[in-house]
This record gives structure tokens, C-alpha cells and sequence, in this order.
């Protein structure tokens, strides 16, 4: 099975090509559906001169994350079932999900991971040390964001790091301070990185079926991991290609396409 590679298409469809229990790991981070149609949030009526230089917030990313909420978890199902498909027995799978919708994977009874035959293991709060301040100043900041880990079937993690390495949870800033693409989601390598080195080892194949700008491939360069990225959108398959390809390039790697 090739790899290194960025196949445009459908997850769903992409992934019923490959064979089973074919990849060590899945790191992702789906769409959430939480776009709010041509919306904007501006800082120019803040008070402080530190946020109102700043742009505008934007809060459509676009219409790949808005659905109507029955086909949005009947989305989740499908493309969940074919991760369990592909994943090897004792794969780890990391996600990256809005806390509305944790419950699609973790409940004991009807989650995703309990049905498909996978163990619940933890769920990793991402502390953003910048989070977007609170306009209206009526609820507290949503300065976390939320990563379901399962594991298919009883597995130990492939790689147990020193104690304090392995707090479930991770701190870091926002893309504010870390963004290299204009990825309206985009994911800080240093927290990628993190959960690729712990949840595969050297030389294994990680899968990233919502690869977006490509920060999973870039981690699992640097960490010598064979990774396969799945991307529809255009734009973003052409920014991940610019990320991608110097890496690719430096090792003398070919057999990306």
C-alpha cells in the first residue's frame, strides 16, 4: 500500500479502497459543524487596543462543516466505521471533536467506540493559552478543545513517555500564535507531534482522513512515521502539497503524489 501520499477524495469512499486492519494509527480532526452561515465576530468595538487591531473572527469555515444534524452523525458513523475497518487490531485512534458531540464516541452503550469495538481510553482537554476573548462576557472562555482517544480492542500505548509527558492533557497556545496556513482549524504541530509519538512507533503508517493543510503529515516526517492523508477541498490539498513536499524533498522520499 503506498504511502506518503495525499489522496484527494471522499474519506468514505477513499478509505472502503483500502484493505483492512492496513494502518498502526489514526490521528484526524473532522469537520465539527458548527460554522455559522457568513458569520463574523469583530474586535473593533473592544475595549482594549490590544485585541481591536485584530481582525475579525470568522465563523463560517465553510460548507464543508455545515450539516443538518441527523446527517451530520450519520457522516460521523460512516466515516467512523471505516476507520475501525482499516485501523490494525490494537490501533490507537485520536480525535479531535466539539464537546457538544464527545458523546458520538464515549457513551458506554451506543457510542461509536463501544459499538465498533473499540476501548474508550481518555479524553485530552487542548488548553489554547490565547483563546478568543468573551464579547458579550456572559459565559466562561472556550479555551479548550477536546481529543477522544480509543484504542481497537485491550492495547497498551506503543510508546509510554516520562510520567509527566503523559498528563492527559496538553497546553499550548492558538493558531494566533503558531498558524502557518490560512486552515481555518488548524491544528499546532507541537500537539500533533505529541500524539503521534505516543500513539504509534518508527516506521508505522498513520492515517489522517481529514488531513486539511497537512499538519499530520508533517509530524509523522519528523517523527519518521509513513502517514496517508485524505483531502476533498482544493485549496487545502494545494497548501498541504507546499508543506509537504520540501519534507518529502529533504529525505529523499519520492513516492509522494
Amino acid at each position: 500500500m503506498q504511502t506518503n501520499i495525499i489522496i484527494k477524495g471522499d474519506c468514505i469512499e477513499e478509505m472502503k479502497k483500502m484493505p483492512e486492519n492496513s494502518v498502526d494509527a489514526i490521528v484526524t480532526d473532522p469537520p465539527f459543524n458548527i460554522s455559522q452561515d457568513k458569520k463574523e465576530l469583530s474586535r473593533k468595538t473592544m475595549n482594549s487596543p490590544m485585541f481591536a487591531k485584530r481582525t475579525s473572527i470568522r465563523l463560517d469555515f465553510g460548507d464543508w462543516d455545515k450539516k443538518g444534524e441527523e446527517d451530520f452523525k450519520l457522516f460521523t458513523e460512516s466515516w467512523f466505521k471505516e476507520c475501525a475497518r482499516v485501523l490494525k487490531k490494537k490501533g490507537w485512534f485520536f480525535c479531535f471533536f466539539s464537546k457538544e458531540r464527545v458523546g458520538y464516541f464515549t457513551d458506554p452503550i451506543d457510542g461509536l467506540f463501544i459499538k465498533n469495538g473499540f476501548k474508550t481510553r481518555t479524553i485530552i482537554p487542548w488548553h489554547k493559552t490565547n483563546p478568543v476573548p468573551s464579547f458579550k462576557k456572559v459565559n466562561f472562555l472556550s479555551s479548550c478543545e477536546f481529543c477522544v482517544v480509543g484504542s481497537k480492542e485491550e492495547s497498551r500505548l506503543p510508546n509510554f513517555l516520562m510520567q509527566k509527558e503523559m498528563h492527559n492533557f496538553f497546553e499550548t497556545p492558538n493558531k494566533s500564535s503558531y498558524g502557518k496556513t490560512k486552515h481555518p482549524t488548524e491544528k499546532p504541530e507541537k500537539l500533533i507531534s505529541w500524539i503521534i509519538k505516543i500513539g504509534s512507533n518508527e516506521g508505522d503508517i498513520v492515517l489522517d482522513p481529514f488531513l486539511g493543510s497537512g499538519t499530520t503529515a508533517i509530524a509523522c516526517l519528523n517523527l519518521n512515521r509513513k502517514f496517508i492523508g485524505i483531502e476533498k477541498e482544493d485549496e487545502y490539498i494545494k497548501i498541504a502539497n507546499a508543506r509537504i513536499k520540501p519534507y518529502l524533498n529533504q529525505r529523499g522520499l519520492n513516492e509522494f503524489s
